[in-house]
């Protein structure tokens, strides 16, 4: 009898500890605001873009903001933006809301509600935090009501000043056992100029054809840009956070990369995808490139 009641026992706290696990939860109820390097909230609804998404990241002693919201006083203009630097004052009163609104405790102790069936337009929320040590709380839930007016308000404050750093470069990659499926193609501003690079194959030959450093036309950067504004990439990459490890490993797994480079010398980069729309445009301008060769 008592045997089989230290195997219950034994069970139940494996299974607590496997849902507590799951639920991101690092166990330590003593972390401050003063121990978070990172931050993210978003509010993802049936539309294209999401009604909000925002993150800051500490890198060494700098505060970096990124956002995708409706801004201006009747919120008619949608902006998104990544990787900003703000203020140190501006970074601290973040902090300061955090604390006042509690939502280290307040994430730690939200349990999320099991669903028997899967509403494919209900809205997706997440918010999750990140301590100087790499612990981390990620909850599918909005953070608190203060904190996500004082995120608005940064974005209103800098979105103008976000907007006007230009991009400098863009490079994509992709590594996969099929030939087919590996490539990497980059642009590159130098001067008043573009240059574009790239690594795959573009005709039926299925051969790679590599070029370095070819002058493309403005109108083709442009297009490029345009589809990594309108994909808000800038900010997909920005807001990336690595997932946890599950253990699980796919042989055939590609790996991509997606980086950007700024005019005020700051770069980004991420280990995702950067979707059809943009591969194709540059699949497409290697094939223009190749043939008027």
């Amino acid at each position: 009898m008592k045997k089989k009641m230290v195997c219950k026992i034994m069970v139940i706290v494996s299974v607590l500890s496997m849902v507590f696990g799951l639920s991101g939860c690092s166990g330590n109820e003593k972390y401050t605001v003063d121990e978070i390097v990172s931050f993210h909230t978003s509010d993802y609804g049936t539309e294209r873009f999401p009604v909000y998404s925002f993150a800051l990241q500490k890198e060494d002693e700098n505060w970096f903001f990124s956002a995708s919201c409706y801004v201006g006083s009747q919120k008619e203009h949608y902006t998104s933006f990544g990787s900003f630097r703000i203020p140190a004052e501006d970074a601290e009163g973040f902090l300061e809301v955090i604390r006042e609104d509690g939502e280290i405790k307040r994430l730690r102790k939200y349990r999320e509600p099991k669903h028997l069936f899967h509403i494919s337009d209900a809205p997706m929320r997440s918010s999750g935090i990140t301590f100087s040590d790499g612990s981390r709380i990620d909850k599918k839930t909005a953070c608190g009501d203060q904190t996500l007016a004082y995120l608005y308000a940064l974005a209103d404050k800098h979105y103008g000043a976000a907007e006007k750093v230009e991009i400098s470069g863009v490079s994509v990659y992709s590594s996969s056992m099929d030939q087919f499926g590996s490539y990497s193609f980059a642009i590159e501003k130098e001067g008043d100029d573009w240059f574009f690079s790239f690594d795959a194959v573009v005709d039926f030959g299925g051969v790679h054809t590599e070029v370095e450093n070819q002058r493309i036309g403005e109108e083709d950067a442009k297009e490029i840009l345009r589809i990594v504004k309108e994909q808000r990439l800038v900010a997909r990459v920005s807001e990336y956070k690595e997932p946890p490890d599950d253990g699980i490993y796919v042989l055939d797994e590609t790996i991509y990369q997606t980086s950007f480079t700024f005019t005020d010398g700051r770069s980004v980069y991420a280990p995702i995808d950067a979707g059809s729309e943009l591969t194709d445009a540059f699949y497409h301008l290697a094939a223009e490139e190749v043939h008027e060769d």
